[in-house]
Protein backbone atom coordinates (compact mmCIF):
# COMPACT_ATOMS: atom_id res chain seq x y z
CA UNK A 1 0.00 0.00 0.00
CA UNK A 2 1.30 3.41 -0.99
CA UNK A 3 1.86 5.57 1.81
CA UNK A 4 1.48 9.55 1.03
CA UNK A 5 3.22 12.03 3.55
CA UNK A 6 1.54 15.50 3.29
CA UNK A 7 2.97 18.38 5.34
CA UNK A 8 0.70 21.19 6.64
CA UNK A 9 2.25 24.18 8.34
CA UNK A 10 -0.60 26.27 9.77
CA UNK A 11 -1.02 28.66 12.79
CA UNK A 12 -2.62 27.04 15.16
CA UNK A 13 -2.78 25.93 19.26
CA UNK A 14 -2.39 21.83 19.92
CA UNK A 15 -2.78 19.82 22.14
CA UNK A 16 -1.02 18.20 24.89
CA UNK A 17 1.51 14.71 24.14
CA UNK A 18 0.24 11.50 25.51
CA UNK A 19 2.94 9.21 23.99
CA UNK A 20 2.21 6.63 21.50
CA UNK A 21 -1.59 7.12 22.05
CA UNK A 22 -3.57 6.80 19.19
CA UNK A 23 -7.18 7.16 18.93
CA UNK A 24 -9.16 5.33 16.12
CA UNK A 25 -12.74 6.74 14.76
CA UNK A 26 -15.57 4.22 14.89
CA UNK A 27 -18.78 3.55 12.89
CA UNK A 28 -17.40 6.30 10.38
CA UNK A 29 -18.81 4.52 7.08
CA UNK A 30 -15.51 5.59 5.10
CA UNK A 31 -12.65 6.96 7.13
CA UNK A 32 -11.10 6.51 9.96
CA UNK A 33 -8.56 8.38 11.81
CA UNK A 34 -5.10 8.18 14.55
CA UNK A 35 -3.35 11.20 15.38
CA UNK A 36 -0.07 11.77 17.95
CA UNK A 37 -2.29 13.76 20.02
CA UNK A 38 -5.62 12.78 22.19
CA UNK A 39 -8.41 13.39 19.85
CA UNK A 40 -11.95 13.83 20.10
CA UNK A 41 -14.45 12.55 16.99
CA UNK A 42 -18.06 13.82 15.97
CA UNK A 43 -19.84 12.45 13.10
CA UNK A 44 -23.17 14.36 11.96
CA UNK A 45 -24.37 12.72 8.35
CA UNK A 46 -21.47 12.33 6.21
CA UNK A 47 -19.24 14.84 8.02
CA UNK A 48 -16.41 13.93 10.20
CA UNK A 49 -15.19 16.40 12.89
CA UNK A 50 -11.50 16.34 14.80
CA UNK A 51 -11.14 17.90 17.65
CA UNK A 52 -7.87 18.38 19.50
CA UNK A 53 -8.32 17.38 23.45
CA UNK A 54 -5.28 19.62 23.92
CA UNK A 55 -2.62 22.26 23.36
CA UNK A 56 0.65 22.97 23.64
CA UNK A 57 3.49 25.56 22.13
CA UNK A 58 5.44 24.92 19.04
CA UNK A 59 4.56 20.95 18.67
CA UNK A 60 4.26 19.32 15.11
CA UNK A 61 0.60 17.01 14.97
CA UNK A 62 0.47 14.04 12.87
CA UNK A 63 -2.62 12.61 11.55
CA UNK A 64 -3.32 9.38 9.77
CA UNK A 65 -6.72 9.22 7.71
CA UNK A 66 -7.37 5.31 6.55
CA UNK A 67 -10.15 5.39 4.04
CA UNK A 68 -11.82 2.39 3.90
CA UNK A 69 -12.71 2.45 0.32
CA UNK A 70 -13.21 -0.30 -2.34
CA UNK A 71 -12.60 2.66 -5.44
CA UNK A 72 -10.03 5.03 -6.25
CA UNK A 73 -10.12 8.12 -4.09
CA UNK A 74 -9.16 11.64 -4.08
CA UNK A 75 -8.28 14.29 -1.10
CA UNK A 76 -8.95 17.84 -2.09
CA UNK A 77 -7.06 20.32 0.37
CA UNK A 78 -5.45 23.74 0.24
CA UNK A 79 -2.68 23.18 -2.48
CA UNK A 80 -3.54 19.78 -2.86
CA UNK A 81 -5.04 16.64 -4.72
CA UNK A 82 -4.22 13.69 -4.17
CA UNK A 83 -5.68 10.55 -5.87
CA UNK A 84 -5.91 7.15 -2.99
CA UNK A 85 -5.83 3.93 -4.31
CA UNK A 86 -8.59 1.55 -2.77
CA UNK A 87 -7.82 0.51 0.93
CA UNK A 88 -5.67 3.52 0.62
CA UNK A 89 -4.43 6.04 3.81
CA UNK A 90 -2.70 9.37 3.81
CA UNK A 91 -0.83 11.39 6.19
CA UNK A 92 -0.46 14.94 6.90
CA UNK A 93 0.79 17.51 10.35
CA UNK A 94 -0.30 20.07 11.63
CA UNK A 95 2.33 22.51 13.49
CA UNK A 96 1.82 24.47 16.51
CA UNK A 97 2.14 28.26 17.14
CA UNK A 98 3.39 29.90 20.52
CA UNK A 99 -0.55 30.51 21.25
CA UNK A 100 -3.91 29.81 20.07
CA UNK A 101 -6.46 32.70 19.91
CA UNK A 102 -9.64 32.24 21.70
CA UNK A 103 -10.79 34.03 18.12
CA UNK A 104 -9.54 30.48 16.47
CA UNK A 105 -12.03 28.47 18.62
CA UNK A 106 -14.48 26.86 17.45
CA UNK A 107 -13.36 27.55 13.47
CA UNK A 108 -11.90 24.71 11.73
CA UNK A 109 -8.40 25.01 11.58
CA UNK A 110 -8.22 22.35 7.90
CA UNK A 111 -11.18 20.73 6.48
CA UNK A 112 -10.51 17.88 4.02
CA UNK A 113 -12.81 16.72 1.05
CA UNK A 114 -12.61 12.76 0.50
CA UNK A 115 -14.71 11.72 -3.07
CA UNK A 116 -15.15 8.30 -3.37
CA UNK A 117 -18.98 7.05 -3.97
CA UNK A 118 -20.15 10.33 -2.15
CA UNK A 119 -18.42 12.98 -0.69
CA UNK A 120 -17.37 13.47 3.02
CA UNK A 121 -15.51 16.22 4.72
CA UNK A 122 -13.37 16.21 7.25
CA UNK A 123 -12.66 19.53 9.85
CA UNK A 124 -9.85 19.67 12.12
CA UNK A 125 -10.58 22.12 15.49
CA UNK A 126 -7.86 23.60 17.54
CA UNK A 127 -10.15 22.64 20.83
CA UNK A 128 -13.41 20.43 21.55
CA UNK A 129 -16.43 22.17 21.25
CA UNK A 130 -17.46 22.83 24.77
CA UNK A 131 -14.05 24.99 25.61
CA UNK A 132 -14.62 27.53 27.49
CA UNK A 133 -13.76 30.95 26.81
CA UNK A 134 -12.71 34.01 28.63
CA UNK A 135 -13.48 37.29 28.48
CA UNK A 136 -13.02 40.49 30.56
CA UNK A 137 -15.64 43.28 32.18
CA UNK A 138 -14.57 46.47 34.08
CA UNK A 139 -11.20 47.24 34.99
CA UNK A 140 -9.41 44.48 34.75
CA UNK A 141 -6.21 46.09 33.56
CA UNK A 142 -4.20 44.82 36.31
CA UNK A 143 -4.87 41.03 35.58
CA UNK A 144 -5.00 41.36 31.82
CA UNK A 145 -1.55 40.55 30.80
CA UNK A 146 -0.87 37.59 33.72
CA UNK A 147 -0.93 34.40 33.38
CA UNK A 148 -4.08 32.73 34.80
CA UNK A 149 -4.30 28.88 35.67
CA UNK A 150 -7.68 27.39 36.18
CA UNK A 151 -9.18 23.92 36.18
CA UNK A 152 -13.02 24.78 34.74
CA UNK A 153 -15.28 21.86 35.04
CA UNK A 154 -17.37 21.67 32.44
CA UNK A 155 -20.76 19.26 32.05
CA UNK A 156 -18.61 15.86 30.48
CA UNK A 157 -15.24 16.43 32.23
CA UNK A 158 -12.57 19.21 33.27
CA UNK A 159 -10.18 21.47 31.17
CA UNK A 160 -6.43 22.50 32.76
CA UNK A 161 -5.92 25.80 31.07
CA UNK A 162 -3.20 28.53 31.04
CA UNK A 163 -4.17 31.57 29.67
CA UNK A 164 -2.52 35.54 29.17
CA UNK A 165 -5.70 37.80 28.02
CA UNK A 166 -7.82 35.90 25.05
CA UNK A 167 -4.23 34.18 24.46
CA UNK A 168 -3.97 30.14 25.00
CA UNK A 169 -0.55 29.42 26.34
CA UNK A 170 -1.54 25.53 26.83
CA UNK A 171 -5.17 23.41 27.97
CA UNK A 172 -6.04 19.75 28.21
CA UNK A 173 -9.13 18.24 28.26
CA UNK A 174 -9.93 15.36 30.51
CA UNK A 175 -13.17 13.30 31.13
CA UNK A 176 -11.81 12.80 34.42
CA UNK A 177 -11.40 15.83 37.24
CA UNK A 178 -8.43 18.04 37.07
CA UNK A 179 -7.46 19.94 40.14
CA UNK A 180 -4.50 22.08 41.44
CA UNK A 181 -3.22 23.50 38.38
CA UNK A 182 0.04 25.56 39.41
CA UNK A 183 3.18 27.07 38.74
CA UNK A 184 6.03 25.30 40.65
CA UNK A 185 8.03 28.75 41.24
CA UNK A 186 8.75 28.74 44.85
CA UNK A 187 12.60 26.93 44.37
CA UNK A 188 14.34 24.91 41.89
CA UNK A 189 13.07 21.81 41.04
CA UNK A 190 15.15 18.72 40.43
CA UNK A 191 15.34 18.15 36.37
CA UNK A 192 14.06 14.60 35.39
CA UNK A 193 15.46 12.61 32.44
CA UNK A 194 12.27 14.91 31.05
CA UNK A 195 13.35 17.74 31.52
CA UNK A 196 12.83 20.64 34.55
CA UNK A 197 9.08 20.55 36.03
CA UNK A 198 7.96 24.14 36.51
CA UNK A 199 4.21 23.51 36.20
CA UNK A 200 1.93 20.95 37.68
CA UNK A 201 -1.81 19.36 37.57
CA UNK A 202 -3.26 16.14 39.13
CA UNK A 203 -5.52 14.27 37.19
CA UNK A 204 -8.19 12.31 39.83
CA UNK A 205 -7.96 8.71 39.87
CA UNK A 206 -9.64 7.52 42.88
CA UNK A 207 -12.96 8.73 42.37
CA UNK A 208 -14.39 7.06 45.90
CA UNK A 209 -12.91 10.36 47.51
CA UNK A 210 -13.85 13.33 46.14
CA UNK A 211 -13.28 15.52 49.25
CA UNK A 212 -9.35 15.35 48.24
CA UNK A 213 -9.32 14.24 44.77
CA UNK A 214 -6.56 11.64 44.75
CA UNK A 215 -4.27 10.74 41.76
CA UNK A 216 -1.65 11.34 39.97
CA UNK A 217 0.56 14.49 39.71
CA UNK A 218 1.34 15.01 35.80
CA UNK A 219 4.74 17.72 35.97
CA UNK A 220 5.38 19.90 32.71
CA UNK A 221 8.33 21.55 31.69
CA UNK A 222 8.22 25.89 30.62
CA UNK A 223 6.83 24.71 27.19
CA UNK A 224 3.85 22.52 29.03
CA UNK A 225 5.68 19.10 27.92
CA UNK A 226 5.64 16.28 30.16
CA UNK A 227 8.63 15.63 32.10
CA UNK A 228 7.83 13.38 34.63
CA UNK A 229 4.75 11.88 36.42
CA UNK A 230 3.85 11.60 40.79
CA UNK A 231 2.13 8.41 40.67
CA UNK A 232 1.25 6.28 44.18
CA UNK A 233 4.00 7.19 47.25
CA UNK A 234 5.20 4.46 49.57
CA UNK A 235 5.21 6.37 53.45
CA UNK A 236 5.06 5.29 56.74
CA UNK A 237 1.42 4.79 56.64
CA UNK A 238 1.15 2.85 53.38
CA UNK A 239 1.05 3.82 49.34
CA UNK A 240 -1.61 5.70 48.44
CA UNK A 241 -1.77 8.50 45.69
CA UNK A 242 -0.85 11.83 46.60
CA UNK A 243 -3.83 14.23 46.33
CA UNK A 244 -4.93 17.19 44.46
CA UNK A 245 -4.71 20.11 46.74
CA UNK A 246 -1.17 21.48 46.24
CA UNK A 247 2.47 20.53 45.82
CA UNK A 248 5.56 21.92 45.83
CA UNK A 249 9.42 21.32 45.65
CA UNK A 250 11.92 20.78 48.80
CA UNK A 251 15.22 22.80 48.98
CA UNK A 252 16.85 19.72 47.72
CA UNK A 253 14.71 19.87 44.31
CA UNK A 254 12.41 16.83 45.19
CA UNK A 255 8.57 17.23 44.69
CA UNK A 256 7.00 17.48 47.89
CA UNK A 257 3.32 16.14 47.95
CA UNK A 258 0.21 15.65 50.57
CA UNK A 259 -0.68 11.74 50.88
CA UNK A 260 -4.50 11.77 52.96
CA UNK A 261 -4.41 8.58 55.24
CA UNK A 262 -6.99 7.04 56.94
CA UNK A 263 -6.28 6.19 60.74
CA UNK A 264 -7.76 4.90 64.05
CA UNK A 265 -6.29 7.00 66.63
CA UNK A 266 -6.41 7.59 70.39
CA UNK A 267 -8.53 10.79 70.77
CA UNK A 268 -8.75 10.18 74.54
CA UNK A 269 -7.01 13.71 75.13
CA UNK A 270 -9.62 15.81 73.31
CA UNK A 271 -13.02 16.68 74.96
CA UNK A 272 -14.89 15.69 71.32
CA UNK A 273 -13.42 12.43 71.02
CA UNK A 274 -13.32 10.58 67.62
CA UNK A 275 -15.06 7.18 67.52
CA UNK A 276 -14.30 7.35 64.03
CA UNK A 277 -11.45 6.70 61.84
CA UNK A 278 -9.84 10.15 60.82
CA UNK A 279 -8.66 11.66 57.72
CA UNK A 280 -5.11 13.03 58.30
CA UNK A 281 -2.26 14.87 56.44
CA UNK A 282 0.68 13.27 55.45
CA UNK A 283 3.17 16.14 54.26
CA UNK A 284 5.45 13.77 51.99
CA UNK A 285 8.87 14.71 50.22
CA UNK A 286 8.80 11.55 47.52
CA UNK A 287 12.15 10.37 45.63
CA UNK A 288 11.63 7.28 43.72
CA UNK A 289 8.04 6.60 44.71
CA UNK A 290 9.33 6.81 48.54
CA UNK A 291 8.98 9.23 51.02
CA UNK A 292 12.43 10.65 52.51
CA UNK A 293 10.93 13.22 55.03
CA UNK A 294 7.32 12.92 56.47
CA UNK A 295 4.85 15.43 58.32
CA UNK A 296 1.80 14.14 60.02
CA UNK A 297 -0.29 17.04 60.98
CA UNK A 298 -2.07 14.36 63.69
CA UNK A 299 0.89 13.03 65.41
CA UNK A 300 2.70 16.49 65.66
CA UNK A 301 -0.83 17.58 67.68
CA UNK A 302 -0.62 14.65 69.74
CA UNK A 303 2.90 16.04 70.42
CA UNK A 304 1.37 19.28 71.38
CA UNK A 305 -1.85 18.74 72.79
CA UNK A 306 -1.99 21.91 74.69
CA UNK A 307 -1.82 23.63 71.35
CA UNK A 308 -3.95 21.75 69.31
CA UNK A 309 -6.91 20.52 71.93
CA UNK A 310 -8.62 23.92 71.61
CA UNK A 311 -8.56 23.75 67.65
CA UNK A 312 -9.84 20.12 67.53
CA UNK A 313 -12.45 20.91 69.78
CA UNK A 314 -13.74 24.13 68.45
CA UNK A 315 -13.81 22.63 64.29
CA UNK A 316 -17.44 23.19 63.30
CA UNK A 317 -20.42 20.78 63.60
CA UNK A 318 -19.34 18.97 60.23
CA UNK A 319 -15.97 17.28 61.77
CA UNK A 320 -18.33 16.62 65.31
CA UNK A 321 -17.37 13.61 66.04
CA UNK A 322 -20.71 12.35 67.40
CA UNK A 323 -22.37 13.85 64.51
CA UNK A 324 -20.23 13.29 61.52
CA UNK A 325 -21.46 14.29 58.35
CA UNK A 326 -19.42 10.98 56.70
CA UNK A 327 -16.25 8.79 58.12
CA UNK A 328 -13.53 9.28 57.99
CA UNK A 329 -13.41 12.75 60.15
CA UNK A 330 -11.36 14.68 57.91
CA UNK A 331 -9.57 16.58 60.53
CA UNK A 332 -7.32 18.18 58.76
CA UNK A 333 -7.30 18.82 55.07
CA UNK A 334 -4.57 21.06 53.98
CA UNK A 335 -5.61 22.44 50.67
CA UNK A 336 -2.46 24.69 49.78
CA UNK A 337 1.00 24.68 50.28
CA UNK A 338 4.41 26.51 49.02
CA UNK A 339 8.03 26.63 49.71
CA UNK A 340 9.57 29.98 50.58
CA UNK A 341 13.20 29.54 49.24
CA UNK A 342 14.54 32.34 51.61
CA UNK A 343 12.75 31.47 54.51
CA UNK A 344 13.41 27.76 54.38
CA UNK A 345 9.87 26.78 55.45
CA UNK A 346 6.72 25.63 53.95
CA UNK A 347 3.36 27.22 54.14
CA UNK A 348 0.42 24.92 54.29
CA UNK A 349 -3.22 25.74 54.69
CA UNK A 350 -4.81 23.70 57.19
CA UNK A 351 -8.92 24.21 56.69
CA UNK A 352 -10.56 22.06 59.42
CA UNK A 353 -9.04 23.45 62.61
CA UNK A 354 -8.85 26.64 60.20
CA UNK A 355 -4.90 27.21 60.61
CA UNK A 356 -1.99 27.98 58.54
CA UNK A 357 1.59 26.88 59.59
CA UNK A 358 4.66 27.14 58.83
CA UNK A 359 6.55 24.03 58.85
CA UNK A 360 10.85 23.97 58.36
CA UNK A 361 12.67 22.77 55.84
CA UNK A 362 13.38 19.13 56.92
CA UNK A 363 8.98 18.48 57.30
CA UNK A 364 10.28 17.68 61.04
CA UNK A 365 7.83 19.89 63.08
CA UNK A 366 6.53 23.16 62.86
CA UNK A 367 7.95 26.28 63.60
CA UNK A 368 5.08 28.68 63.24
CA UNK A 369 0.84 28.33 64.26
CA UNK A 370 -1.67 30.96 62.71
CA UNK A 371 -5.24 30.18 63.35
CA UNK A 372 -8.86 32.49 62.80
CA UNK A 373 -11.68 30.87 63.94
CA UNK A 374 -13.79 29.47 62.04
CA UNK A 375 -12.00 30.90 59.10
CA UNK A 376 -11.75 27.78 56.65
CA UNK A 377 -9.93 28.93 54.74
CA UNK A 378 -8.05 28.12 51.04
CA UNK A 379 -4.78 29.35 49.38
CA UNK A 380 -2.14 30.77 51.83
CA UNK A 381 0.23 32.17 50.00
CA UNK A 382 3.43 34.29 51.11
CA UNK A 383 3.36 38.17 49.74
CA UNK A 384 6.57 38.42 51.45
CA UNK A 385 8.91 37.26 54.29
CA UNK A 386 6.96 39.08 56.72
CA UNK A 387 3.18 38.75 55.19
CA UNK A 388 0.87 35.84 54.18
CA UNK A 389 -2.54 36.32 52.53
CA UNK A 390 -5.40 33.76 52.56
CA UNK A 391 -8.74 33.33 51.55
CA UNK A 392 -11.04 33.37 54.73
CA UNK A 393 -14.04 31.44 53.05
CA UNK A 394 -15.89 31.28 56.28
CA UNK A 395 -18.55 28.29 54.98
CA UNK A 396 -20.94 29.03 57.60
CA UNK A 397 -21.12 33.13 57.66
CA UNK A 398 -22.42 34.92 54.82
CA UNK A 399 -19.44 36.34 53.11
CA UNK A 400 -15.93 35.27 52.80
CA UNK A 401 -13.00 37.86 53.86
CA UNK A 402 -9.33 38.41 53.01
CA UNK A 403 -6.74 37.50 55.30
CA UNK A 404 -3.67 39.61 56.26
CA UNK A 405 -0.86 38.52 58.18
CA UNK A 406 1.81 40.60 58.95
CA UNK A 407 4.88 40.06 61.17
CA UNK A 408 4.93 43.41 63.10
CA UNK A 409 6.96 43.33 66.25
CA UNK A 410 7.82 40.16 66.79
CA UNK A 411 4.66 38.33 66.39
CA UNK A 412 1.77 37.88 63.60
CA UNK A 413 -1.02 39.97 63.22
CA UNK A 414 -4.54 38.95 61.43
CA UNK A 415 -6.50 41.90 59.46
CA UNK A 416 -9.49 40.84 57.54
CA UNK A 417 -11.28 42.31 54.68
CA UNK A 418 -15.19 41.54 54.19
CA UNK A 419 -15.49 40.70 49.72
CA UNK A 420 -19.03 41.29 48.97
CA UNK A 421 -19.65 37.69 47.85
CA UNK A 422 -19.69 34.38 49.69
CA UNK A 423 -16.98 31.51 48.39
CA UNK A 424 -18.27 29.15 50.83
CA UNK A 425 -15.61 26.40 49.18
CA UNK A 426 -12.27 26.62 47.66
CA UNK A 427 -11.18 29.56 45.64
CA UNK A 428 -8.15 31.93 45.87
CA UNK A 429 -7.31 35.28 46.65
CA UNK A 430 -4.10 37.57 46.60
CA UNK A 431 -2.60 40.75 46.35
CA UNK A 432 -2.28 42.18 43.27
CA UNK A 433 -0.23 45.18 44.25
CA UNK A 434 -0.88 46.92 47.97
CA UNK A 435 -4.34 48.70 46.85
CA UNK A 436 -5.92 45.54 44.65
CA UNK A 437 -7.00 42.19 45.65
CA UNK A 438 -7.61 38.86 43.13
CA UNK A 439 -10.52 36.97 44.13
CA UNK A 440 -10.50 33.40 41.94
CA UNK A 441 -12.68 30.05 41.71
CA UNK A 442 -14.22 29.05 44.22
CA UNK A 443 -16.52 25.34 44.15
CA UNK A 444 -19.72 27.08 46.50
CA UNK A 445 -21.62 29.94 44.78
CA UNK A 446 -19.66 32.84 43.60
CA UNK A 447 -21.25 34.77 40.63
CA UNK A 448 -22.44 32.95 37.55
CA UNK A 449 -19.52 32.70 34.76
CA UNK A 450 -17.15 34.10 36.63
CA UNK A 451 -13.96 33.04 37.14
CA UNK A 452 -12.55 35.64 38.70
CA UNK A 453 -13.07 39.19 40.26
CA UNK A 454 -10.37 42.64 40.77
CA UNK A 455 -11.16 44.34 44.22
CA UNK A 456 -10.14 47.54 45.13
CA UNK A 457 -9.12 48.17 49.08
CA UNK A 458 -9.68 51.35 50.52
CA UNK A 459 -10.93 52.31 54.26
CA UNK A 460 -10.72 48.63 55.27
CA UNK A 461 -13.39 48.20 52.56
CA UNK A 462 -12.65 45.64 49.35
CA UNK A 463 -15.39 46.99 45.65
CA UNK A 464 -15.34 45.06 42.59
CA UNK A 465 -13.89 46.92 39.69
CA UNK A 466 -13.53 44.72 37.14
CA UNK A 467 -14.31 40.72 36.61
CA UNK A 468 -12.94 37.55 34.21
CA UNK A 469 -15.65 35.86 32.66
CA UNK A 470 -15.79 32.36 31.00
CA UNK A 471 -18.56 30.47 28.63
CA UNK A 472 -20.08 27.47 30.01
CA UNK A 473 -18.11 26.29 33.09
CA UNK A 474 -19.97 24.75 36.35
CA UNK A 475 -16.78 26.16 38.62
CA UNK A 476 -13.07 25.97 38.84
CA UNK A 477 -10.97 24.93 42.00
CA UNK A 478 -8.36 27.90 41.69
CA UNK A 479 -8.16 30.56 39.38
CA UNK A 480 -4.58 31.04 40.18
CA UNK A 481 -2.91 34.63 39.02
CA UNK A 482 0.32 34.74 38.79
Amino acid sequence: MRKIWIYFSIILILFFVCPNEVRAVDSFPSVSVLSSENISTYQSGNTLNIYLNTFRPKIQIFFKVILNNTETASVTAPNTNLTIPPQGAYQFSINAATTLDQENVGKPIRTYKLHSSSDSIINVYPTPDNFPKVSFAGNTSLVKSREILSTPVVDNGTYAIASVGTKIRYFIYSPNNLIGFRKIDDTVAQGTPGGTPVYAYLEQKDFGVTATSPGSWMLLDANFNKVSRINQVKTKFGTFYPEGHGMTTSPRGNAVVIATVTRNVDSSWLQRQYKLPILDCDIAEVVDGKAIHEFSFWDWAVAHKSTYQPLFDAMPLFNDPQNPTSSPIDICHANSMEFNKSLGQYLISIRSPSSIILLDKDLKGVTTLLTSTNALQHFARFWSKTEITALGNYTFDKSSRFQDYKFVNGQWKLSEYEFPVHVAYCGNTNFLDKTHVWLGGGCGPFKPDVLGAVYQLSNGALNEIGSVKMQNFNYTYRADLL
